[in-house]
């Protein structure tokens, strides 16, 4: 027994030795590494919260819009609002808004839709929003574009708001037609604007142009002014239903909003043509009966070269529908236009330009055909 505990003994005084030579300060640092590299180690094996939940990192996006305070404006206020989630916030509840995870959207102001066509082509703007008939007409480099190459790169996410195309007249004008207006004092809007890009395939279609009617290029608050001192018979607006222009001038009995449905305009509405067929209701302005008229939709345009993914994560947020809340309302009734489970057909229903693959890729989950795919009508 003695030989087995004097080695022992004469070992453990060794070990006393040694610790005594190791400092303290050198032996906390020692520990502190070792609870570090633990603690990296737990990390690196920790799995993550959700597969689902992509990294949080901070992908900025640009909404071109229109001047502050406008009707696109607004819209893309509500769009940027619906699909972002700037790292940080809460994961998404049943029911509730959520957008893209890491997404911060922002509405930048512009010119107009004219102006945005030539930022999101030139890559200067993520996205913007512009009336489909200036679409059309960028894609055919026609006026405003005339003189420039034809504008081909791109692409839509799907037509996000719906305004009214008016043809407001006096009451003393006698025009109850767009035929009517020949001879007739017009204003068909300021040169560039989606009001004048739709009153004039309207005329077109009626055989109404400069020779045969009085043409004139003011904006809807010159023209309104206008027309009650009996300088003006008649002006179009492409406005939002309800319209507040229209709705001042409608409490003054002093106005007829003219149908805008004929045989002509029939054209004009077929499918994957730049209106659809669209009626005011008959209690929404003062003395207007229900009449008839154009939709002009407002598309959602990205580059053809934008990622793929990241349009389809913001198509799917679009139309999640726990942010409605954030995108409805009695400000913008047109927005996503449509009745409940109708609003992603009517999305894709009048697109002057292909969709982006990341868009097509959301509606076709969703059982919905495309033109691309070879069927005329969505």
């Amino acid at each position: 027994m003695k030989k087995i505990t004097e080695p022992v003994v004469r070992l453990l005084e060794k070990g006393r030795e040694i610790a005594a030579r190791i400092s303290a300060r050198t032996f906390a640092i020692s520990i502190g590494v070792a609870i570090a590299l633990v603690l990296g180690l737990l990390f690196y094996l920790r799995p993550p919260v959700s597969l689902e939940e992509p990294p949080e990192t901070v992908t900025f996006f640009q909404v071109g819009t229109g001047s502050a305070g406008d009707e696109y404006f607004a819209v893309g206020e509500r769009l940027a609002a619906a699909i972002s989630r700037p790292p940080g916030t809460p994961r998404c509840e049943r029911d509730l808004p959520c957008g893209v995870a890491g997404l911060v959207a922002v509405a930048k102001s512009s010119a107009g839709p004219v102006a945005n066509v030539r930022a999101v082509s030139a890559g200067n703007y993520d996205s913007a929003l512009v009336a489909a008939p200036i679409l059309d007409l960028a894609t055919r480099a026609e006026t405003p574009f005339r003189g420039e190459a034809p504008i081909r790169n791109l692409r839509a996410i799907g037509g996000v708001y719906r305004e009214a195309l008016y043809l407001v007249a006096s009451r003393n004008a006698n025009v109850s037609s767009v035929a009517d207006l020949e001879g007739k004092r017009v204003s068909v809007g300021t040169p560039g604007s989606g009001t004048r890009e739709a009153a004039l395939p309207v005329l077109a279609v009626h055989g109404l142009g400069r020779r045969t009617v009085t043409l004139l290029d003011y904006d809807a608050s010159a023209a309104a002014d206008l027309m009650l001192r009996g300088q003006l018979d008649a002006f179009f607006l492409v406005d939002a239903l309800p319209s507040a222009e229209i709705a001042s001038l409608a409490d003054r009995g002093s106005i007829v909003i003219v149908p805008i449905d004929s045989e002509g305009t029939a054209q004009l509405t077929r499918p994957g043509a730049n209106f659809q067929p669209l009626e005011i209701a008959g209690d929404l302005y003062r003395f207007v009966p229900p009449t008839k008229t154009l939709g002009v939709s407002m598309i959602w345009i990205v580059n053809e070269n934008a990622d793929a993914d990241l349009v389809y994560r913001i198509t799917k947020a679009l139309f999640y529908s726990g942010n409605r809340v954030l995108l409805s309302g009695p400000a913008l009734p047109g927005l996503l236009p449509g009745e409940e489970g109708e609003e992603e057909r009517l999305a894709v229903a009048s697109l002057p330009v292909p969709l982006h693959e990341g868009a097509a890729r959301y509606y076709r989950e969703l059982g919905i055909n495309l033109p691309e795919d070879g069927d005329k009508t969505p």
